[in-house]
């Protein structure tokens, strides 16, 4: 599996949170969560697990075909298809959504996942939608007048954000700021079908015009040169922001057509945005700061109408999960999710005293034996699947790539072999999944130890590995690596800057930024001049 160490986990996890979440309840056992009835309603392009009922299930997956079939239209996006599905795990209380995330202040949550996007949501929370209004009741003593806060139900607009984050990663057009990826996954996460049938788009989310009446304000010239999340998130309400930005943007025509021009103007990393932005839009930073100040006061956030396809949308296949993969699933999502890890442990071996074969849970307790280093454990595990999973035929192949590391280190001329040994095993599970993630990604990394430059069937490899995982940096740095080592410089650093400017994870970012130490350092000593002159 390509992420590997539970304490990533919480870095690189983003959390949904609201103004005011729905009734607590009482909170259940993990294991009274598993032992629920659970529905898995599967399309191409998402795989719901709810606990919600069958007809839930229905909905939540077609709803969310729905929006992505709205998004690729309204957006334009070049999006071929989704090579792996983007699962949702949707439970039905409160109670039984802290029973895997514990915190009070979030509705849900997202983490990429070597099975493609994971998100897990609390149907039940709800928050303000800006319509307050004056109760009045008569009494036999007058009017009887109550402030009444109108509640709208948020469950799923956290979904719909990180899925918009999903599409415009996988976009092959352009490359997106950290700002419009923020803020447009904002001003789309509040679509809804209004009541003649049609799309509606661009609502308010409240909870952001909440507060940018209390944020302080980052300097529009700032916002659009955040390179990333290290330097997007230091001040201000960022996302907020960004939502209000995009939101002016694309409320008037001729707005919207310089907007499409400006992002296609942002496509390298290092180019500064403002000049590009006054140029395009024919004003000054602060001008525009001015006016978008000026429509949050007015506060007139109309939302737009579109369409809908006379397309049916795609039907589900709907079937109830058996106890063992319902137990296994609850597992998966907690080690994404919470270091609580020691429940998931007790689930999947109860998954497996259900149901020895499932090949899955086996795959889940190997990756906790690796990151423990138990490697007999994780050999114990690999070896009763005896070839029957992907899953563990690549992590079996990770076991001997790093056999063959150690051997080389060492002097031992049998890393050669056992190098040869580990790609046998990686083209074997390609051959049972050709999307197998981490066999794909352990294939192209055996060209790291091996002489010569990587070939362009690692490369393919790598490429393939990307457009499965497009949120996971793991990947995109490896391909750096891979890019480096064929000579490919400019490329490999456009590839570790990417890695600094985007991920989550502070590993990733410190072995990215690592690497471009050494180059540029490279490049002063040996090539005698400046660090970003590169060849």
């Amino acid at each position: 599996m390509a992420d590997s160490t539970f304490s990533m986990v919480k870095a690189a996890c983003a959390l949904f949170v609201v103004v005011m979440l729905g009734g607590c309840g009482s909170t259940p056992t993990l294991r009274q969560v598993a032992e629920d009835t659970w529905i898995e309603a599967r399309t191409e392009n998402f795989v719901v697990l709810t606990n919600a009922g069958e007809d839930r299930a229905r909905y939540l997956v077609q709803n969310l075909e729905d929006f992505r079939r709205l998004v690729i239209k309204a957006t334009n996006l070049d999006i071929e298809s989704n090579p792996l599905p983007f699962h949702v795990v949707a439970l039905s209380t409160t109670g039984q959504f802290r029973a895997l995330i514990d915190d009070d202040q979030v509705f849900g949550a997202f983490q990429h996942s070597h099975r493609g996007g994971l998100a897990v949501v609390n149907l039940t929370a709800r928050a303000p939608d800006g319509t307050d209004s004056l109760e009045v009741t008569q009494t036999a003593y007058g009017p009887l007048y109550r402030a009444k806060q109108n509640m709208r139900g948020v469950g799923m607009d956290g979904v719909f954000h990180e899925y918009v984050h999903y599409l415009l990663e996988v976009d092959a057009k352009r490359r997106y700021p950290l700002w419009f990826h923020e803020g447009y996954a904002e001003y789309l996460s509040t679509y809804d079908i209004s009541n003649d049938g049609r799309y509606r788009l661009g609502d308010p989310p409240m909870h952001r015009v909440l507060a940018l009446e209390k944020a302080r304000w980052i300097p529009l010239g700032a916002l659009f040169n955040a390179k990333g999340y290290e330097t997007g998130h230091e001040n201000g309400d960022f996302n907020a922001e960004s939502w209000l930005v995009v939101h002016y943007l694309m409320s008037d025509p001729d707005r919207r057509e310089k907007l499409y021009a400006f992002l296609d103007r942002l496509d390298q990393p290092t180019v500064d945005t403002v000049p590009v932005f006054e140029n395009i839009f024919g004003q000054s930073i602060e001008e525009a700061t001015r006016s978008m100040r000026q429509y949050r006061r007015i506060g007139r956030f109309n939302a737009d109408k579109f369409d809908r396809p006379a397309d049916p949308l795609p039907v589900p296949s709907v079937r109830v999960l058996p106890l063992d993969e319902a137990k296994e699933e609850v597992a998966f999502t907690l080690m994404h999710f919470s270091p609580a890890r020691e429940q998931g442990i007790a689930l999947l071996n109860e998954a497996l005293a259900l149901n020895p074969d499932n090949t899955r849970a086996m795959a889940l307790l190997a990756w906790v034996a690796l990151v423990d280093q138990d490697i007999p454990r994780a050999e114990s595990i690999i070896e009763r699947a005896r070839g029957r999973s992907s899953e563990l035929l690549a992590m079996q192949g990770n076991l001997m790539v790093q056999r063959a590391a150690q051997q080389f280190t060492s002097n031992d001329a049998s890393w050669t072999g056992t190098l040869e040994e580990a790609e046998k095993v990686y083209r074997q599970a390609l051959a049972m999944n050709p999307d197998e993630p981490d066999a794909l990604i352990g294939l192209a990394r055996t060209w790291l130890i091996r002489p010569g430059k990587p070939s362009d069937e690692a490369m393919a490899l790598i490429a393939r590995a990307r457009l499965l995982l497009p949120m996971n940096h793991e990947i995109r740095l490896v391909e750096a690596n891979l890019r480096l080592k064929r000579g490919e410089v400019v490329a490999a650093v456009n590839g570790y800057e990417h890695v600094v400017a985007w991920a989550r994870e502070p590993s990733i970012v410190r072995r990215a930024r690592e690497r471009l130490d050494e180059i540029y350092a490279l490049a002063r000593e040996n090539l005698n001049q400046p660090a970003n002159a590169l060849p």
